[in-house]
């Protein structure tokens, strides 16, 4: 009885995302963020999904702000997040040329520099406006990019979101064995893509991030220094008509006079401190849904 229950659950997931998905091949890009917005109205007012754990981390992200500024921000985060689970799907249909015209890059001549050097780089984001579109709109500029996901416990949403991801030619790596395919793929010149603000548990590097201690992967900094490759940081914001600016930030060298675990511990300090910058610019535009902060470094003696 319980795996037929999680097998209805995962066909739900999935006839969900596929509902909207033929939803979204109907409306207009301005009348689907406006649905967007609806639902993240909805979300916020009405099925208030972990509204508790987002108005806790914003309370200590900025303690310097009203209850007033607090609410309107997470309010503003479920819009946010509604609009970008509807550009995701309308990601499936749309034309190539939507990506240029609704995503501008901002420092591309940073990635220009180190593919002239002949080299890849790991692109770190965060969870942080619609990350959906970095992969897509790098690809589409005609730079060889990879993703590294997750695999879902649903196979056939895993399937329809790898399909999306892919379409205007990025790649996805799957974790869990990874490691030598990314490194191949960064020796040979190709930008893999990440996410690097998940809670890497007790095995994490603590970092400080937004005021508190936060257990960051080490995975990204550690494959910058297996392959000898920078990191570059990019960020898409949202502008007030909806469209977006994809921030390609100045490359992250490594210094040659570290070590291997002096470099891996800067890196991840580094990086860690350029997402918390984006974050600080844009609040409402983060994943606060995270439960970021729920490792606690060990305790020293």
């Amino acid at each position: 009885m319980a795996t037929m229950s999680i097998k209805f659950k995962h066909r739900l997931e999935y006839g969900f995302f596929q509902f909207f998905f033929q939803l979204s091949k109907l409306l207009p890009r301005r009348a689907l963020l406006k649905m967007g917005r609806g639902i993240g109205d909805f979300a916020w007012n009405k099925l208030k999904f972990r509204r508790q754990v987002i108005i806790d981390n914003l309370t200590h992200a900025f303690p310097d702000k009203d209850e007033i500024w607090i609410l309107e921000t997470a309010h503003e985060f479920y819009r946010n997040l509604g609009m970008t689970l509807m550009e995701f799907l309308a990601a499936g249909h749309r034309k190539s040329q939507d990506l240029f015209d609704n995503v501008i890059i901002e420092g591309r001549e940073h990635a220009d520099e180190v593919m002239s050097r002949g080299k890849g780089a790991m692109m770190i984001s965060g969870h942080f406006g619609n990350f959906e579109l970095l992969l897509p709109r790098a690809a589409a500029e005609g730079i060889s990019v990879y993703g590294l996901a997750k695999p879902q416990s649903t196979k056939l949403i895993e399937k329809f979101q790898n399909d999306i991801r892919t379409r205007d030619g990025a790649q996805i790596i799957m974790t869990g064995g990874s490691f030598p395919r990314t490194l191949k793929a960064l020796k040979n010149g190709g930008f893999v893509g990440l996410l690097g603000d998940q809670d890497a548990g007790s095995k994490g590097q603590f970092v400080e991030f937004m005021g508190r201690p936060a257990s960051v992967s080490r995975g990204p900094a550690t494959l910058a220094v297996k392959s000898e490759c920078p990191i570059l940081m990019a960020f898409l914001y949202r502008q007030p008509d909806y469209s977006h600016v994809l921030k390609i930030e100045p490359v992250i060298e490594i210094d040659p006079a570290w070590d291997e675990e002096t470099a891996i511990r800067r890196l991840t300090e580094i990086h860690t401190a350029k997402l918390e910058e984006a974050v600080r610019k844009a609040p409402a535009m983060y994943y606060w849904v995270h439960r970021r902060w729920k490792s606690s470094p060990p305790q020293t003696p």
